[in-house]
C-alpha cells in the first residue's frame, strides 16, 4: 500500500476525477440496482467538475507520486438550505453545516482504506470551518454503503423517493 495524503483537486485534474465519478457511479448504481440515469453525476459535464475544483470543494486521495486514488466533494453550507430536512429535535446545530459527496474511489483501489482516508479528511476539514454535523444521501438498497456510513458514526434521519429511488439523508455528529 503506497503512502495515501488528501488535498484539494487541481483544474488540471477535472478530466481524471470526471472519468473517476462517472466509473465510480456506474459500480454504485449497479450496486444500488438503480438506473445510471437517477444519479446525476453519471452523466456530469466537466465543466460543472471544473466549476467544482475551481470552487475549492472537491479533494483527491493520491499518493506520493500524485497518482490519483479517490475523490470527493465537501459543502459547507448555511444550516438553513437543509432545514426543511433536519430533524425536528433539537440536535444543536451551528450555523454552518457540511455536505459530503461525489465519494468515489477507483474499483481497482476500493478496500484498501482510500474512502476511509477522503472521510476522515473531510470530517477534519468539516470541523475546521465550524460544522457541527456533516450530511450525505446514499441509496438505501446500497447496503455495503449504509454499512460503510453507520460504521463510520452516520445515522439516517430522512429518506424520499423524489429521485426514483429510496435515498436515505445521513447525518454525522462532528
Amino acid at each position: 500500500m503506497p503512502n495515501i495524503h488528501v488535498r484539494t483537486a487541481r483544474l488540471a485534474e477535472a478530466e481524471t476525477i470526471l472519468q473517476l465519478v462517472r466509473e465510480s457511479m456506474a459500480s454504485y448504481c449497479r450496486d444500488s440496482a438503480i438506473p445510471n440515469d437517477y444519479i446525476e453525476a453519471t452523466s456530469e459535464p466537466l465543466e460543472v467538475v471544473e466549476d467544482a475544483i475551481s470552487s475549492g470543494v472537491v479533494f483527491v486521495a493520491v499518493t506520493d507520486c500524485d497518482e490519483i486514488l479517490g475523490t470527493c466533494r465537501l459543502y459547507i453550507r448555511p444550516r438553513r438550505e437543509l432545514q426543511d430536512e433536519l430533524p425536528d429535535q433539537d440536535l444543536a446545530f451551528s450555523s454552518r453545516v457540511a455536505y459530503f459527496a461525489r465519494f468515489s474511489v477507483w474499483d481497482n483501489w476500493r478496500s484498501q482504506g482510500i474512502g476511509n482516508f477522503l472521510l476522515s479528511f473531510c470530517e477534519g476539514t468539516a470541523r475546521q470551518s465550524g460544522c457541527s454535523h456533516m450530511f450525505l444521501h446514499t441509496a438505501l438498497s446500497n447496503i455495503g454503503m449504509v454499512n460503510y456510513y453507520q460504521a463510520h458514526g452516520f445515522e439516517i434521519i430522512s429518506h424520499d423517493i423524489g429521485r426514483g429511488y429510496n435515498r436515505g439523508l445521513f447525518m454525522k455528529r462532528l
